[in-house]
């Protein structure tokens, strides 16, 4: 029988008052599939249910690098005939332990393609901003000098959202786009 995310929470937690506080949480996104996004309680969620498909991969598929942050996943396998094989058991698990399904973005790459993950485009020799993301800041950066001249936002607001779009960047090889866009240093 698949296991909903309550039944999954309930097991992982005994403290009642708690469980209540859960229980009115997901309750309030009823009719809703998924989790609502931007949500803390969101992260612990999908912690807390995803471990069961964490423990699976590891566990009995014995997959040495697997790493996922919320609902994005990377597996690296030896060719492509296993990532496929790991692939099926894995939509399986999700289906049926879980009532999940792998999204249209799910796919098998070469290692020298690269691999999507956490909004970084990452293969063996660098780690950069994915092509969305820059094109998204661009579109904000034009929206904020429209918003700021219009009086409803503030330059303060615009600073905070560029510093953290910045320490998102700074971790990968983002110097230039950096410089091109901002016209800073380091």
């Amino acid at each position: 029988m698949p296991k909903t995310i309550k039944n999954v929470y309930e097991k992982a937690v005994s403290f009642e008052k708690l469980l209540w506080l859960t229980r009115e949480i997901l309750l309030s996104t009823k009719g809703m599939v998924g989790l609502p996004l931007g949500n803390y309680t969101s992260q612990m969620f999908a912690n807390i249910y995803l471990n069961e498909l964490d423990q699976y991969v590891k566990h009995k598929l014995k997959c040495k690098y697997y790493y996922r942050y919320m609902d994005d996943m990377v597996i690296m396998c030896e060719n492509k005939e296993i990532a496929k094989d790991k692939l099926t058991n894995i939509t399986e698990c999700l289906k049926e332990n879980l009532k999940l399904t792998l999204n249209s973005k799910t796919r098998i790459f070469k290692d020298i393609q690269g691999v999507n993950f956490c909004g970084y485009k990452i293969n063996e020799k660098r780690l950069k901003i994915r092509h969305t993301s820059k094109c998204r800041m661009k579109r904000k950066l034009k929206r904020y000098t429209r918003q700021l001249k219009e009086g409803k936002i503030t330059l303060p607001e615009i600073r905070r959202s560029i510093a953290c779009w910045l320490g998102y960047v700074k971790h990968a090889d983002s110097y230039n786009l950096r410089k091109s866009m901002f016209y800073i240093e380091g």
